[in-house]
């Protein structure tokens, strides 16, 4: 059986990837006297197409076919996702904010890294603690300037009983503050609180605190901060150039495309570091282009906006880098060190917004048009066999039947191996042609070329062939007028269709 395709160079040498083997059980009987006989029976009866390939893939791999039917393999992947909480994580409680007075102004965010202009809690609780040395009860009246819901703002009141010992410590129970809009210029909430004893005299605590579980906002808006996203590793393996021993393939319009679903309210760039293509060979080259130096700017929603999911589209393609040059090379696997930078001016002056439910999204393809040309380009692929359960077998027969539906001159060689690989025999004595199919004025082939080739082994021969158990298949392509470079399509319905059989004279005992 042909070893999974996992969707390798479709243009041609997948139709080789996909063959099943009939067990040699399944024989006819022609008789021939006492003492001899033959049995035949086929090897291999199988078409396989791009259609078919397409069924086939799994993974981040897929071939696509346009309105024409005429074919694109894309590998594609989601290689960075990050919420909200990746640009504004909550913050967890600890240390108390101090209110070391009847009016206090209070940083409840580094101004160094946020300039916070709204923002709306969302599973906050707070308290208010202390301690008071006046033996009388006191009664407290906090408000928090800058927090308001419904237009109005946050008051809270509560009572400290003497407990005829000093100094009196108080917490009071926690207060929600979901839904309340914090409004400031300076990451600030201003404390202003009265506290009265039950003689009627205003007092100042000796200590007031509030604490709280965690900041965290639905919603919030301003100078969020300069972030280093970073997108690292090697985010697609091509294996499309897995078979393809040597020569040459000039593919007109390969490209890398970078998708990015962006519901952040803020501008984000990319920064790429690297971004390396190394073919099969080993050999590694730099995608070069302006962009690198650059950066992408990425679209983002704006105030009137917020909920809705902004995507940008960007391809690296032969216009604006050696996109090209590189594909043409062998690639076989795309490696990157990327960076997504949120507010990459570092304005503080920036105005932004994310909200609770905000998500970024990069997803990066390579898409290869199977639109090119190949000059003598060398495929390899290997099949199981058996071929030693008849004995006695004294000469033998192989009918094969090669059509091929592509734009392309193949020539191949098929060779016996046994379980080391190492080759037993030739299953020709030269390399077979099977001549492209034809043309059209439309580019596309009218109908399949076909050739047929009868083989008659010896005796001698078919033992030594008796211990394989691997046949390995060399194809060589050429696509019509290759000299020329001309460039052709591959269609969904191009194919390549294999039979053989097995014809064995067998003498008796």
């Amino acid at each position: 059986m042909w070893h999974k395709i996992g969707l390798r160079w479709s243009l041609f040498f997948l139709c080789f990837s996909i063959f099943s083997c009939t067990d040699t059980s399944r024989f006819t009987e022609i008789g021939l006297g006492n003492h001899e006989y033959e049995v035949a029976f086929p090897l291999v009866n199988s078409r396989i197409s791009l259609t078919r390939i397409q069924e086939l893939a799994k993974g981040k791999t897929s071939i696509k076919f346009d309105s024409d039917g005429r074919t694109t393999v894309v590998y594609n992947g989601e290689v960075l996702r990050k919420n909200s909480a990746a640009i504004f994580p909550p913050f967890p409680g600890g240390t108390p904010f101090v209110i070391d007075d009847t009016l206090a102004k209070v940083e409840i965010l580094p101004l160094n890294k946020y300039v916070v202009r709204k923002a709306i809690f969302k599973g906050t609780k707070i308290n208010f603690s202390g301690q008071n040395t006046v033996p009388e009860d006191i009664h407290v009246k906090m408000s928090i300037k800058e927090l308001t819901k419904n237009g109005k703002p946050f008051i809270t009141e509560f009572d400290i009983p003497y407990t005829n010992s000093l100094p009196v410590r108080f917490q009071t129970p926690d207060i929600s503050v979901d839904g309340w809009t914090l409004t400031s210029s300076k990451n600030s909430m201003t404390f202003i609180y009265e506290a009265t004893t039950s003689s009627g005299h205003k007092i100042i605590l000796d200590q007031a605190f509030m604490n709280y579980d965690l900041i965290k906002f639905s919603y919030i808006e301003g100078y969020l901060g300069y972030h280093l996203l970073p997108i690292d590793g090697n985010f697609i393996n091509v294996h499309l150039f897995d078979n393809w021993i040597s020569g040459n393939f000039d593919f007109e319009n390969p490209k890398i495309t970078i998708s990015v679903d962006n519901a952040f309210g803020l501008p984000v760039r990319s920064k790429v570091n690297k971004l390396e293509l190394t073919s099969i060979t080993g050999n590694t080259v730099t995608l070069q282009s302006p962009f690198i130096d650059t950066g992408i700017d990425f679209k983002y929603p704006s105030f009137g906006e917020v909920g809705q999911v902004k995507t940008t589209y960007f391809d690296f393609n032969k216009d604006n880098s050696n996109i090209r040059e590189i594909f043409n090379e062998k690639t076989k696997t795309i490696s990157y060190d990327i960076d997504a930078v949120v507010n990459p001016e570092r304005d503080t002056s920036t105005n932004g917004f994310i909200t609770d439910d905000n998500f970024f999204v990069v997803n990066v393809a390579a898409e290869i048009p199977l639109l090119g040309s190949v000059h003598q380009v060398v495929l390899a692929d290997t099949l199981d066999i058996a071929l030693d359960a008849v004995s006695n077998v004294h000469e033998a027969s192989f009918k094969i039947i090669l059509s091929n539906d592509f734009p392309a001159e193949l020539s191949f060689q098929s060779y016996f191996a046994d379980n080391t690989g190492t080759i037993i025999d030739s299953l020709f004595n030269g390399k077979q042609t099977i001549q492209a199919a034809v043309l059209g004025n439309n580019g596309r082939t009218l109908k399949p070329s076909e050739k047929t080739v009868i083989l008659t082994v010896t005796k001698e021969k078919y033992d030594k062939l008796r211990g394989a158990k691997r046949m390995i298949l060399n194809g060589t392509i050429n696509t019509t007028g290759s000299e020329n470079r001309n460039a052709l399509w591959v269609y969904d319905d191009y194919g390549v269709g294999v039979k053989i059989g097995a014809k064995l004279k067998v003498t008796t005992d």
